[in-house]
């Protein structure tokens, strides 16, 4: 894995996908093939421990994929405060969060990227299929909490 402090060896990424992860040692793999298995490729990866009790198992999980992703650890401060250490790591024109639990379809980067660049967009978010052992499984988050306004 890169550690964080030393330059950074490729150019600019276009985006900067920033991972905050806590106690999610079991979950960590399957969320970074999802990123891995993006047809828009032009990104890198800065995963956040943010204090886990499980950081060994985290570090292990992470082995596979050391030379694609940034490891960054710090003392536990919450997930707001591990995504600002992702963004202060970040080299990209434009960052993504993806929590360490969830998944994303392999267009997702792809048709976020094109929905910013299309009419210079600053900001966008997407719908979400929620899934595991949830009273809510199976229903998309705006089912749940829905948008209001234009």
């Amino acid at each position: 894995m890169k550690e964080t402090g030393g330059a950074h060896p490729r150019s600019t990424p276009s985006v900067s996908v920033v991972i905050p992860t806590y106690n999610v040692a079991p979950f960590i793999a399957e969320t970074l093939n999802s990123v891995f298995a993006q047809t828009f490729t032009d990104f890198e990866v800065i995963v956040v421990d943010d204090g886990s009790d499980d950081a060994e198992e985290l570090e292990h999980a992470l082995e596979p994929y050391r030379e694609r992703v940034c490891y960054v650890r710090q003392e536990n401060s919450g997930a707001g405060a591990a995504r600002n250490r992702g963004v202060q790591e970040a080299r990209g024109d434009f960052i993504a969060f993806l929590d360490s639990d969830d998944l994303w379809m392999p267009e997702y980067l792809e048709e976020q990227v094109r929905f910013l660049r299309a009419d210079g967009y600053d900001l966008a978010y997407s719908d979400a299929l929620l899934f595991g052992d949830s009273r809510i499984a199976g229903k998309t988050y705006m089912q749940t909490a829905p948008s209001v306004g234009p």
